[in-house]
C-alpha cells in the first residue's frame, strides 16, 4: 500500500496501533495493578525485573524496527516480492537472537539483580520473577518480525488483534496464578512472571497462524528463505537495525538504572515509582501508535518519492499526538488518586504519589514530541544520526540523575524531572535535523 499524508490516514494507521499499544499496556500494567495489592516489595520488584526485561525485549524490536522501516520502504516503491526476504532474514536473525538473550536473563540475570540492587527482600523477589518471565523474550522477539511486516505494508489493525489476545490471557492468568483463584495456584510474583510468558506464546501462535490463513504468502515471497541476497540483505537490516538496537538500550538501560538508583533513596519511593510508572503507561499507549505512524509513513513516501511531504507530515502527526496527550493530562489533573488507584488500594502510598505524577504530567508533552520526531528521523533511514542524538540526551540524563541521587540526596520527584530534560534534548535534537533535509540524499 502508497500512504497518502492527510490527517485521515494519519489517523488509520495509527488507531490500530493504539488499539494494540493499549492491550500491551494493560499487560505491563496488570501486574502493577495487582502486586500493588500483595505488598511494597513485590510491587518494586517488578518494577525492577519487569524494566530488566524490557531492556532485553528492545534489543530485538529494534532489530524488528529497522526491518519494518525496510519493508515500508519496499511498499512504497512497490516492489512487494522484496518484502519476503527481508522478512525471512529478520525472522532467522531474531530467533538467534532471542535464544542469546533468553540465555542471559535466565542465567547472568540473578546474578546481576544480587550484584546491583541494595534490599535483599526485593532482590529475592525479582529473581524469582525473572525466572517465570525470562521464557517470553523467545516468544516476543519471533512475534516481532510479524508486527513489523503487518506495520510495515500499512495493515496494522492485526497489530491489534494480536495484542488484545496477549492482554486479555495475561489478565486472567495474573488474576488466577498471583492470588490463587480460578482454581489455580497462588503464586505471587512468579505467577505474574509465569502468565505474562504464557500469553506472549499464545498471543505468537495466533498471529502465526493469522498469517498462514489470512495474508497472501505468495505475494510478499514470504517463508521462501531463498539464500539468493541473504548477505546483501543482512547487511541493510543490520546497518538499520544496530543504531536502532544502541539508541533502544541506551534508552531502556537508562530506565533501569533509574530505578535502580530510586531503590537506592528507599523501598518506599521505588513503590511511588512503579505506581506512576504504570499511569505514565497509560498516558503514552496513544504516541506510541502515533510514533509507529510516523515512521513507517515516512519511509513509505520517501519510497514514493515525495520527500517534500515529509515534514508537513511530521507537523500533522505532531498536532494530533500532542492535543491527544493534551486530553490525557488533563484527565490525569482532574482523576490523579482515581488514577493512581487503580494500580494500589494503599491510600498514604497514592497521596504520597501525587507529586510524582504532576511532574510525569508535564513530560507527557515532552515526550510526545520527541518520541514522535526521533520515530520520523529513523523513518528517512537515518538510524545512526538518531543513535548520535540519543547519546547526548542519555549522558545528560545521567548526569542529571546521578547528581540528584548521590550528590544532593533528592526527592523522588526530582529525579523524575529527569524525563523532562531527556525528552527535550532528544525532541529538540531529532526534530532540528529532519527540518534540516540532510537525509534527502540517503537512500536504503
Amino acid at each position: 500500500m502508497k500512504v497518502n499524508t492527510t490527517y485521515r490516514e494519519i489517523v488509520k494507521i495509527s488507531y490500530p496501533v493504539m488499539i494494540g499499544a493499549l492491550a500491551t499496556t494493560i499487560l505491563n500494567v496488570t501486574d502493577t495493578a495487582f502486586l500493588g495489592r500483595v505488598g511494597e516489595t513485590e510491587l518494586g520488584a517488578s518494577a525492577v525485573g519487569g524494566v530488566l526485561y524490557f531492556v532485553l525485549a528492545m534489543i530485538g524490536i529494534s532489530l524488528g524496527l529497522g526491518s519494518q522501516i525496510l519493508i515500508a520502504r519496499r511498499t512504497g516503491e512497490g516492489n512487494d516480492e522484496k518484502v519476503g526476504s527481508i522478512f525471512d532474514r529478520s525472522f532467522v536473525w531474531l530467533i538467534i537472537l532471542s535464544l542469546i538473550l533468553f540465555s542471559f536473563l535466565e542465567f547472568a540475570g540473578p546474578a546481576l539483580i544480587r550484584k546491583i540492587v541494595k534490599s535483599n527482600e526485593i532482590t529475592e523477589a525479582t529473581v524469582t520473577f525473572i525466572r517465570y518471565r525470562a521464557p517470553g523474550l523467545v516468544f516476543v522477539h519471533i512475534a516481532t518480525v510479524f508486527r513489523s511486516f503487518y506495520v510495515g505494508i500499512a495493515r496494522p489493525a492485526v497489530i491489534g488483534a494480536y495484542s488484545f489476545v496477549m492482554a486479555g490471557v495475561n489478565v486472567v492468568l495474573a488474576y488466577g496464578l498471583i492470588f490463587g483463584n480460578l482454581g489455580l495456584p497462588e503464586m505471587g510474583i512468579a505467577g505474574a512472571g509465569l502468565a505474562s510468558s504464557i500469553a506472549e506464546l499464545l498471543s505468537l501462535l495466533f498471529i502465526v497462524l493469522y498469517t498462514k490463513l489470512f495474508t497472501d504468502l505468495k505475494r510478499y515471497r514470504l517463508f521462501q528463505f531463498e539464500k539468493e541476497n541473504d548477505q546483501h540483505t543482512d547487511r541493510r537490516i543490520l546497518s538499520l537495525s544496530s543504531p536502532l538496537i544502541l539508541q533502544n538500550l541506551l534508552s531502556m538501560g537508562a530506565w533501569f538504572v533509574f530505578f535502580v538508583f530510586i531503590e537506592k533513596i528507599g523501598t518506599h519511593a521505588l513503590a511511588i515509582s512503579n505506581v506512576v510508572r504504570a499511569v505514565y503507561m497509560v498516558g503514552m499507549t496513544p504516541v506510541w501508535g502515533f510514533s509507529v505512524a510516523a515512521n513507517s509513513m515516512v519511509s513509505n513516501i520517501i519510497g514514493q518519492s515525495r520527500q517534500e511531504e515529509v515534514m508537513p507530515l511530521l507537523n500533522r502527526i505532531l498536532v494530533l499526538s500532542l492535543i491527544t496527550s493534551a486530553i490525557i493530562v488533563t484527565v490525569f489533573l482532574i482523576f490523579p488518586r482515581e488514577m493512581l488507584g487503580i494500580f494500589t488500594s494503599d491510600t498514604a502510598l497514592i497521596k504520597d504519589s501525587l507529586g510524582t505524577l504532576h511532574v510525569v504530567n508535564a513530560s507527557m508533552f515532552f515526550f510526545t514530541f520527541a518520541l514522535v520526531s526521533i520515530s520520523a528521523l529513523s523513518g528517512t533511514g537515518l538510524t545512526r544520526i538518531a543513535l548520535y542524538i540519543e547519546i547526548v540526551a542519555i549522558s545528560i540524563y545521567f548526569l542529571y540523575i546521578s547528581l540528584v541521587t548521590f550528590a544532593f540526596k533528592g526527592t523522588v520527584e526530582a529525579a523524575w524531572f529527569s524525563e523532562v530534560i531527556y525528552w527535550l534534548c532528544t525532541g529538540l535534537g531529532a526534530y532540528y535535523y529532519i527540518r534540516s533535509h540532510r537525509w534527502r540524499s540517503y537512500i536504503i
